[in-house]
């Protein structure tokens, strides 16, 4: 029985720094909630030899391999044949494989090229799990009462293609394991830490606190996870705005919005667009975002939004008075319902002593309410308009509350 999982992880562009590897991230956190720990990760090269040897070393009784990475049409795509090398066996073309490639390939309209169907070529004895999401098909393959199963490296394909291969092989989700997660916003880890730590005791469990700038989720497992959620979320308010793993900040405010029929409009500075960019990541966004509007300028502040130049010179770009204002002008010029801004200094430059790199202002507005925040932000620049960002829709969700 499968009661663990090791990773192989192929790709010389992971071990130059090209690329910024997330499958280990995802796959630890999936395969952690299925009671299957990630016990071992090896990160190789695309040299046949070297992919065998890990897949071998890395294989035993009680623990699966999953190895990402090489599994498409070209040369250089090699661990099909490594994984065939490292346990003796013929490399066989599977008609149900080329089934699924030529399903594939026709949805796509790409034709038939004779390099698509090399991935249909797999290890003699594996079975090939179709691709929701892309071409090259996953393969499981059983190795002495245990198994190996290969996904492509990219990280949508393989996202879409763990369950399905993991289910192929015969491997489902413990059962009986209690695993709660609390998603917060705008609080530290250290201090969620504290305050939380007579619940820890009550409750006789130990939290795992998982911390995104202005973000931090919180994972506990165990007899006495029910009760440790249940706690916080009464302790902690609105500052929870999920219990479900996978739901974001920007689901949860689409769906009060949708159950409310009221719309959001943005006016962002500091953050970029990031702020709409997470809004519209929502799949029918569009049922409850109007649209934004960046307004990085003075000019674009003053000649869009209507922000007063008296406001910004006696206040400045950074203040309680020019997020509110910019937050009034979406609003008037998009007719939403409610409206969002932010403003602030994400550095390396630009702080003072009055208003140092980190300063940023919130604003939320509606025909009934108008207010702003004021947040000192640490870290660096990414980090400081990340933490805007969920600090804004923060806020509002609160409002929405």
């Amino acid at each position: 029985m499968v009661t663990e999982i090791a990773l192989v992880l192929v790709g010389d562009e992971l071990l130059s720094g090209r690329t910024r590897d997330v499958n280990l991230q995802r796959f630890s956190r999936v395969l952690a909630d299925w009671g299957l720990p990630v016990t071992s990760a090896s990160v190789v090269r695309d040299i046949p030899l070297e992919i065998s040897i890990s897949i071998r070393n890395s294989l035993s009784k009680n623990t699966a391999v999953i190895v990402t990475g090489g599994m498409g049409p070209t040369e250089d795509d090699l661990t099909v044949a490594a994984l065939a090398t490292a346990f003796n066996l013929d490399l066989i073309r599977s008609s149900l494989a080329e089934d699924m490639i030529r399903t594939k390939q026709h949805e796509y309209g790409l034709g038939l090229p004779e390099s698509a169907l090399k991935q249909a070529d797999i290890p003699e004895g594996a079975l090939p799990v179709m691709n929701p999401v892309g071409i090259a098909p996953g393969i499981v393959l059983p190795v002495s009462g245990s198994f190996v199963i290969c996904m492509p490296g990219v990280p949508s394909e393989s996202a879409a293609l763990l369950e399905p291969c993991l289910r192929v092989a015969g491997i489902e989700p413990m059962q009986g394991k209690q695993i709660r997660f609390v998603r917060t916003w705008g609080l530290k880890e250290n201090n969620l830490f504290d305050s939380l730590k007579s619940l820890s005791l009550k409750n006789k469990v130990i939290p795992a606190f998982l911390p995104s700038p202005g973000r931090v989720d919180i994972k506990v497992s165990g007899a006495g996870a029910n009760g440790f959620s249940h706690d916080v979320i009464e302790k902690l308010g609105n500052r929870v705005y999920t219990t479900e793993r996978d739901e974001t900040l920007e689901e949860v405010i689409g769906k009060k919005l949708i159950e409310s029929g009221l719309s959001l409009a943005t006016a962002e500075s500091c953050t970029g667009g990031s702020i709409s960019r997470g809004i519209t990541a929502v799949p029918g966004a569009s049922r409850w975002f109007v649209g934004g509007v960046v307004s990085y300028s003075n000019e674009i502040k003053m000649q869009i939004l209507g922000v007063k130049k008296q406001t910004l010179e006696e206040y400045g770009a950074v203040s309680e008075q020019t997020a509110l204002e910019m937050a009034r002008g979406v609003r008037r010029i998009t007719g939403a319902d409610f409206s969002l801004a932010v403003t602030g200094i994400a550095g390396p430059d630009g702080g003072t002593e009055e208003k140092p790199v980190g300063t940023v202002w919130t604003a939320v507005c509606s025909d009934k309410v108008e207010k702003a925040h004021l947040w000192r932000l640490g870290g660096d620049r990414e980090s400081i308009r990340d933490g805007a960002s969920a600090r804004a829709l923060g806020t509002l969700f609160e409002l929405l509350q």
